[in-house]
């Protein structure tokens, strides 16, 4: 049995789609799902939204975190997980645009991720994660995080070049 976080961000946009898909997986694993705008209530411990500070102990103590293709997926990646990813659809009304699939297509390439493109294919992805996961973290590294002040510095950097160039 897995402890298992389903996260679907902060945005406006429902995402039933992943919400309804858990079902399987709350009836053999230990699951919490943040909700968000979601229509569907899954048969597990569940609330729409939680604290930032909450998303990140929760991202800690679980064995896997299912997310949208978001923004979670690098603060999973950061917490040295690989994250389960399912990217929000324009055509299906989970998201203005088709970007988390343009991301989550790249990542899938590049980055520790597992990509689900077939919702009904969770309970193999978290079956198939423990094995995927080592694998991944060992052939994809995540850069660390910039720190403030290199931000700053390359910043500062570009702002005065455009100053020098006077494309402003």
């Amino acid at each position: 049995m897995s402890r298992i976080l389903v996260t679907v961000g902060m945005g406006p946009w429902p995402f039933d789609r992943l919400i309804g898909a858990i079902a399987p997986l709350c009836a053999d694993h230990e699951v919490f799902a943040q909700t968000g705008t979601a229509t569907v209530r899954p048969p597990c411990p569940h609330r729409p939204f939680v604290s930032f500070s909450e998303l990140q102990e929760r991202i800690d103590a679980a064995d896997v975190v299912i997310t949208h293709a978001g923004n979670t997926v690098r603060l999973v990646q950061r917490a040295h997980k690989v994250p389960v990813a399912v990217a929000r659809q324009a055509g299906l009304g989970e998201m203005g645009n088709d970007h988390q699939v343009h991301y989550l297509r790249m990542e899938e390439v590049n980055g520790p991720v597992m990509a689900v493109w077939d919702v009904t294919r969770l309970p193999e992805a978290i079956a198939a994660h423990g094995e995927q996961q080592s694998r991944l973290l060992r052939e994809r590294p995540v850069e660390p995080a910039a720190m403030p002040g290199h931000i700053i510095e390359t910043l500062d950097s570009l702002c005065a070049r455009l100053v020098r160039s006077r494309d402003y």
